[in-house]
């Protein structure tokens, strides 16, 4: 057969494909339209409450892009990170690297710096120690959520409210809070298998909530104990490479993740004017390789020694020895206290992370943080939010058992918020944030004197809302993303003139239209957005000569512009008793205005059009659930089909890698099922995750030439089973 015939057989398989899956969702519109009109007759659907704007609302009535995955959505999905949530949110993209070294972002908002990301998590409102801006290291926390109320995620930048590195957006991860009343406990357990990979993968979870004195005070404890066998080889091919013999084969499946902790929750509420929450959360992160492999490079050793290494699921590695271990600790104290003029609020966060991989490199990050706050009692026609924030943060970095840099940020802020009701219908939301941050960075290893900077901002924000009637919001909002500057560590020695020891900040603006419509007493809602972002000075990368790690180290630097525009719209449809249908999408283009880099192949490329990193230009989701009664036994049954397509994108700029390589990760659909059965006390699924086992990337940076290959991979086809079992 000739390229062209397998092309078109490839093209008829995929068209059938698609036929097959536009058929499972028409049949869901088709039972939706059946059922509209009993549908109005029946009770609203429970409302969604956020804090978002750090006090409970509905999300109807928040004029924010907010996406918002309840603890029932996250125990269907048997979530247990970041790439669970993922897949739900329009607008929300992640590289699938690893836990814990994604890239995520919203909004197309991405360069291509390894510095402190665009999208701030949050777990109980704390931000993690691992973010730090002075160095430029990039890390992204990503915990266990078993026995979490909710995720949030707000689009578009929350500088005045969320501040820290809510650049474009947050995702705010709520635990479940202790309950004084009763007496509670739960246990989930699923073992899977994954194509391709070898031995057996687990996830077990716990939880149980105690009365300690009725009403008053509560003790909630969480265990988890996730286990994940990998499914791509580890090939060293620095032996051959070096004429010191054949590749060798470092492990088979090796792209293992295991994941350990547990959280711990003591709760007390004396009266209805005080509450407290202490919560120490601890979880330890072993991986094996990170889930990509290198099909180009592998395969240009083979045409260069004439070997036949497998160029799929292998991965090029250039050391016997892999893996890496990351332990977090955290502390939060959570008080609440209602006065005469409104709710005071602390957030106290302590937070310690442990690093090291195989590599010998360790890095040690220290915080503390405080947040206080007064927010008004959400009623008349005039309410207001105000606070402070505080928090300092270290990072120690040893390489080779000797001491390479020490960084660390200061930073403080005030903040405000109000809300005025103007008219009947019309609320106008006025706020404004001033930080300060204070940088330092000793570069150990090189013995130069320790760099030290300031950034400020004052960040605003504007929006009017006009609150049609009951179930439909329109509004308009203007808003401020500040991220601070840092520093580099110089690994040429001083030998490159084109190292420059510090970069500034970068700015955004967004501007933003949004409508939120609740039809036949909330049984459809459709919320979308029409936004434009102008992003200034951006933060971007810049080859340099490293002596440490040759040939080249790429440090921060400040480029020209950029800019993004699109839509995003969540559906939300309950057509009948038992049934859910979910809808989202989002449509973007974001792209450079302008500038140059230095690339490790030429120096003052233009990016001028190019589009940002990992910038997808569509994404769409679709989720159908139904519940209903089996027969006469008790028992309740449920199917449930997610279908994601993600548009393609880009590793890096400029777009166009250089020859024999390529930066595009192309286009790829998912589509996951579960079903299952539950009764009072217990619940079983059946599940099976990337059913068409599609061979396809997220991210893609393949540049042969210069030894770099990465092709990050979809996990397999996984089949497996969940029960879960709970006393309420």
């Amino acid at each position: 057969m000739g390229s062209t015939d397998a092309e078109f057989a490839w093209l008829g398989l995929w068209g059938n494909r698609v036929k097959r899956t536009l058929g499972i969702v028409g049949s869901a519109f088709g039972v939706l339209v059946a059922q509209q009109v009993g549908a109005a007759e029946q009770n609203a659907v429970e409302e969604i409450v956020i804090t978002a704007q750090k006090q409970e609302q509905n999300i109807q009535t928040v004029p924010i892009s907010v996406k918002v995955i309840t603890d029932q959505t996250l125990q269907d999905i048997n979530a247990d990170g970041l790439k669970d949530i993922v897949r739900l949110v329009p607008s929300l993209s992640m590289t699938d690297l690893s836990r814990g070294g994604n890239n995520v972002q919203i909004r197309g908002l991405g360069s291509n710096v390894a510095s402190v990301g665009t999208v701030a998590i949050y777990n109980d409102g704390v931000i993690s120690a691992n973010r730090i801006q002075s160095s430029g290291t990039f890390a992204e926390q990503d915990s266990a959520m078993y026995d979490v109320n909710r995720v949030e995620v707000l689009r578009g930048p929350q500088g005045t409210l969320w501040g820290e590195g809510s650049f474009g957006g947050v995702i705010n991860v709520i635990s479940n809070r202790p309950d004084a009343e009763k007496i509670q406990a739960s246990v989930s357990g699923s073992s899977f298998a994954i194509d391709s990979g070898g031995g057996a993968n687990h996830d077990l979870a716990g939880m149980v909530n105690v009365p300690l004195i009725d009403d008053v005070l509560a003790i909630r404890a969480v265990g988890f104990d996730y286990d994940h066998e990998g499914y791509i080889d580890a090939l060293n091919i620095l032996p051959p490479l070096l004429g010191a013999g054949p590749a060798e084969l470092v492990a088979k499946d090796a792209n293992t993740e295991k994941v350990t902790g547990g959280r711990v929750s003591l709760g007390f509420t004396p009266n209805d004017s005080f509450d407290s929450t202490l919560i120490y959360k601890t979880q330890k992160t072993e991986l094996g390789i990170q889930s990509y492999d290198s099909p180009e490079l592998i395969g240009l050793l083979n045409g260069l020694l004439g070997t036949n290494y497998r160029t799929d699921k292998t991965q090029a590695v250039f050391d016997s020895a892999y893996g890496s271990k990351d332990t977090t600790d955290e502390a939060i104290l959570n008080l609440n206290l209602k006065t005469g003029i409104g709710t005071l609020t602390s957030v106290t966060g302590y937070g310690k992370v442990n690093q090291h991989n195989a590599q010998t490199l360790r890095a040690e990050s220290t915080a503390w943080s405080e947040e206080v706050r007064l927010a008004s009692e959400n009623s008349g026609t005039l309410n207001w939010i105000v606070g402070a924030y505080y928090r300092t943060v270290d990072r120690d970095v040893d390489a080779f058992s000797l001491n390479f840099s020490r960084d660390s940020v200061d930073q403080w802020a005030v903040f405000g918020q109000t809300y005025w009701t103007f008219a009947p219908k019309w609320t106008a939301t006025f706020g404004l944030r001033y930080g300060q941050y204070e940088i330092e960075l000793t570069d150990k290893f090189n013995g130069i004197p320790t760099v030290s900077d300031s950034f400020n901002n004052l960040s605003p924000k504007l929006a009017l809302d006009w609150q049609i009637d009951e179930d439909t919001l329109a509004y308009a909002s203007v808003a401020q993303g500040f991220r601070a500057g840092g520093a580099n560590v110089d690994q040429s020695f001083g030998t490159d003139p084109r190292y420059n020891q510090g970069f500034d900040d970068d700015t955004i603006w967004n501007y933003e239209l949004g409508l939120k419509v609740g039809l036949w007493e909330n049984r459809v809602t459709i919320n979308t957005a029409l936004f434009y972002i102008d992003w200034t000075d951006i933060q971007i990368d810049k080859a340099i000569t490293s002596v440490i790690n040759p040939p080249v180290q790429f440090i921060v630097t400040n480029g020209e512009d950029a800019y993004s525009y699109g839509i995003e719209t969540d559906v939300y449809i309950y057509p009948a008793d038992g049934w859910t249908v979910t809808l989202g999408g989002s449509w973007l283009q974001a792209e450079y205005d302008g500038g140059t880099i230095d690339t490790d192949a030429a120096l003052n490329v233009s990016i001028d059009g190019d589009t940002l990193p990992n910038a997808p230009e569509y994404l769409f989701n679709a989720s159908v659930e139904k519940r209903f009664a089996v027969g006469g036994t008790g028992m309740e049954g449920f199917v449930r089909t997610d279908y994601t397509i993600r548009g393609s994108s880009y590793a890096d700029v400029p777009n166009n890698a250089p020859p024999g390589g390529t930066f595009e990760s192309g286009r790829f659909e998912l589509l996951n099922i579960r079903a299952g059965i539950e009764r009072d006390f217990w619940a079983l699924q059946l599940f099976a995750t990337n059913v068409f086992n599609q061979d396809a990337s997220s991210f893609n940076f393949s540049s042969p030439a210069a030894f770099a290959d990465v092709h990050v991979l979809l996990q397999p086809r996984t089949i497996g089973i969940n029960l879960k079992m709970n006393y309420n």
